[in-house]
């Protein structure tokens, strides 16, 4: 019985010990790996309309078409490279994946380029931390 308890109060500690490195962790100690979001595409909207992301970080973004309409996704502001040949015009009932990655801080919109959804709401960014 008395083995029983200090196993417990072990796992307990070891638990608390784990929770205060991840507490204590400073953004800039992990890697920046990868990360990766969902965007649902529906008629006028992109859901979430937001992605956030830090410089140099990949984005593994998949562009989901729930929608009755073609959609794509843009970054008219910038060249991206990476993204030549690359097609995100995504069909209704499909999805397209891409890498995006940004090496310079700030906010790059996107929209979707069909004509008339993005003056009807079809927008968003991504804002890019250092």
């Amino acid at each position: 019985m008395k083995w029983i308890l200090t196993l417990l109060v072990a796992a307990a500690v070891l638990a608390l010990v784990g929770v205060s490195a991840l507490a204590n962790q400073r953004p800039g100690d992990a890697d920046l790996g990868s990360k990766s979001i969902e965007i649902v595409m529906t008629e006028m909207r992109f859901s979430p309309n937001r992605i956030d992301a830090r410089a140099g970080q990949s984005v593994l973004v998949t562009i989901v078409n729930r929608g009755s309409e073609r959609h794509d996704l843009a970054f008219p502001s910038i060249t991206m490279p990476d993204l030549r040949g690359v097609e995100t015009l995504t069909m209704p009932g499909e999805s397209t994946r891409l890498t995006l990655s940004f090496d310079a801080p700030g906010t790059y919109p996107f929209l979707c380029t069909i004509p008339g959804h993005a003056a009807a709401g079809m927008t968003g960014a991504m804002f890019v931390s250092p």
